[in-house]
């Protein structure tokens, strides 16, 4: 036990009443455990990291002692908690009352637990499972006593602050689990040096996992499970950081999880070198000793490998021409991103492909809701045995495989067997658009405005990134509602992307006139994403089918008659001080609908005036994109022939 400092000097210079004459915490830390070191000799490792954790909580405590004003700040930062978030199920904010006054009032609310009760200093805020929206609360920040902040399970979105570490510096626990945060994880949390728990599990979080976390020498507990995340993981001391920790991530390596490739430079060179060895060795072994009816056999056997390896190669050439891989190579690297699959673990993950496990039909094949052995739930495309179907197959696999976006389905994995194509997709928990729609059987499957306005943002949004923002231009050109699927917060992830094409073209929003595969880039082909958008805008609007939609957008002018307006909206919809934005949005799927080509907007037009009216719902997305800093020098070196992953990095 540590009693004195060396003794007295250091314990009344943190009293000193001149604030500028006070040792710096790290001072402090630097001190202390030179004195432990000089004082104690410890033999047990885990008596040092006793001692190592009690002083470091001593000086935490000795920080917030001196901070000023911390009751009024906590305060404040409540109230600002309590503004920024929603609140749908009043879990907390109907016990979060400032209108009481006295020490210690906001010790008493929903989530809050103070250093003690009589003062209005914030220990531990816990707020999970409460089905919370909105940002990372920025007002965090005055909270300048918080050591454990806990968001976990509910709708929360946006970027982790690029700051975090001011807003809380003193934090010893930090869970934004199970969320939908994005972007990538600032490498500013490894300045929070008192972090023991780091929770960041299934999120949309992309990029690389900061080095410098490896420097959190008091870390516990991490896990960044189930995310889109890549490239070499942290070098932690402790033990606890397991493969468990990075599961169902796609391209992470190093650690407790295979080698990175430039990790083995030598055992790969001594791999090669002594396999060359030995292959000379048999060969010479072979031209003496092996009988000539045993060379004519080994021989027969690799004319049927080398015919194995041309059945490979035909794998290549089933993709439209500026799709095609120009080598194996490429097929390795897709691999890095997309999980290979066994069919063993599929057929087992869905019971045999039973019947009770199908969660849709399509023209490729049959979809089925599987489990995995660690409780994930993926959904299986199985599709029919039919030549006609590779092309889709492979272009399904080289769009989605290669392309991370927020409102794209996320593909996971494939498996080619056999007669066996299968493509594995993040599970969608909410379903198709089209059945929410227009469900006759369940009157709860009736999609409240709000979701409406941020399915139509959302998907004009991840549109207008394929047009015009990703490296290589892709269109659908099958955009419906059936293919629009709905996340666990009702964001709109496009799927269906087997009659996809690319456009090799450089211009941006205006182009009328470029290449599309071998063919000519034709203005009303470029527009069809933009007129199917139009009508699945209306579909959102009336609970209309398709079908009915497009007859009236031909036999008339859909703006002609307010009366015949009115008859076409959703009568849910109908006086409830919507009628604004409805009109807007009409005007926006009547712009998308006109019958000439020429005349509809580009997708970014779309999507800027779709997201003017998300504004006034808190709906306010924004893209720029990046590329992962691994493959950077691939995109550089690569032709408009090849796919190059690209990302969004939410601001």
């Amino acid at each position: 036990m540590v009693k004195s400092f060396n003794s007295l000097e250091l314990y009344l210079s943190c009293l000193n009443p001149f604030p500028d004459q006070r040792p710096t915490t790290l001072e402090l830390y630097n001190t202390i455990i030179s004195i432990i070191g000089e004082r104690y000799d410890f033999k047990n490792e885990t008596e040092i990291l006793r001692q190592y954790d009690i002083v470091t909580a001593t000086l935490q405590i000795t920080q917030m002692k001196f901070l000023s004003n911390g009751g009024d700040s906590d305060i404040s930062c409540l109230k600002s908690i309590k503004e920024s978030l929603e609140d749908p199920f009043n879990l907390f904010k109907s016990s979060w009352n400032f209108d009481k006054v006295g020490d210690g009032f906001i010790c008493v609310f929903t989530g809050v637990q103070c250093w003690n009760s009589k003062e209005s200093k914030v220990l531990y805020i816990q707020l999970s499972n409460m089905g919370l929206t909105g940002w990372f609360p920025q007002g965090i920040k005055n909270c300048k006593s918080l050591q454990r902040l806990d968001l976990s399970f509910n709708k929360l979105s946006g970027a982790i602050p690029s700051d975090i570490s001011t807003m809380l510096p003193s934090a010893s626990a930090l869970d934004l689990s199970k969320n939908n945060f994005y972007g990538e994880i600032p490498t500013d949390i490894a300045n929070c040096i008192y972090l023991n728990a780091l929770i960041l599990d299934n999120n949309r979080l992309t990029g690389q996992i900061p080095q410098q976390l490896g420097q959190l020498t008091q870390i516990k507990t991490f896990t960044v499970a189930n995310n889109f995340l890549s490239g070499p993981v942290p070098n932690f001391a402790i033990a606890s950081v397991t493969k468990e920790s990075y599961v169902n991530n796609s391209g992470l390596c190093g650690g407790p999880l295979e080698p990175c490739k430039s990790d083995e430079p030598f055992k790969s060179g001594f791999i090669v070198g002594y396999a060359a060895s030995a292959v000379s060795v048999v060969t010479i072994f072979m031209s003496y000793c092996v009988p000539w009816e045993q060379m004519k056999k080994r021989k027969r056997m690799t004319l049927k490998k080398n015919n194995k390896r041309k059945e490979a190669h035909k794998v290549t050439k089933l993709l439209p021409s500026k799709l095609q891989w120009k080598s194996n190579k490429q097929i390795s690297t897709l691999e890095r991103w997309v999980t290979r699959m066994t069919f063993a673990e599929l057929n087992k993950a869905t019971d045999n492909f039973s019947s009770d496990n199908i969660i849709g039909l399509g023209k490729m094949g049959t979809v089925y809701k599987a489990t995995m052995p660690n409780g994930l739930f993926l959904a299986v495309k199985r599709l029919y045995d039919s030549p006609q179907l590779e092309k889709q197959f492979m272009c399904e696999l080289t769009i989605l495989g290669r392309l991370r976006h927020y409102h794209l389905l996320p593909l996971l994995g494939f498996c080619i067997e056999r007669k066996e194509k299968i493509l594995v997709y993040k599970y969608m928990s909410n379903g198709n658009l089209y059945d929410w729609l227009h469900s006759l059987e369940d009157d709860s499957m009736k999609l409240e405005w709000l979701l409406r306005v941020r399915i139509a943002v959302g998907l004009a949004r991840g549109l207008a990134w394929l047009h015009h923002k990703c490296k290589i231009r892709i269109v659908h050109l099958n955009i419906c509602s059936k293919c629009i699927l709905l996340d666990q917060n009702f964001e709109p992830q496009i799927s269906n992307f087997e009659e996809a094409t690319s456009i090799n073209s450089k211009n941006t929003d205006h182009s009328r006139s470029s290449s599309i595969n071998n063919g000519i880039w034709d203005l009303e082909y470029v527009t069809k994403d933009v007129y199917d958008f139009g009508i699945l805008l209306l579909e959102l609007i009336t609970r209309w089918e398709p079908s009915q939609i497009s007859n009236a957008c031909i036999s008339s002018n859909l703006l002609a008659s307010s009366s015949c307006l009115y008859e076409m909206i959703d009568k849910s919809l109908i006086g409830n001080e919507y009628d604004e934005e409805i009109i807007r949005l009409i005007k926006i799927a009547y712009d998308c609908v006109q019958p000439f080509p020429h005349q509809r907007p580009t997708m970014v037009e779309v999507y800027q005036k779709t997201w003017a009216v998300g504004v006034r719902y808190g709906i306010a997305y924004d893209f720029r994109i990046v590329r992962r800093p691994q493959i950077a020098a691939a995109a550089a070196a690569s032709t408009g022939d090849e796919i190059i992953e690209i990302e969004t990095a939410e601001t």
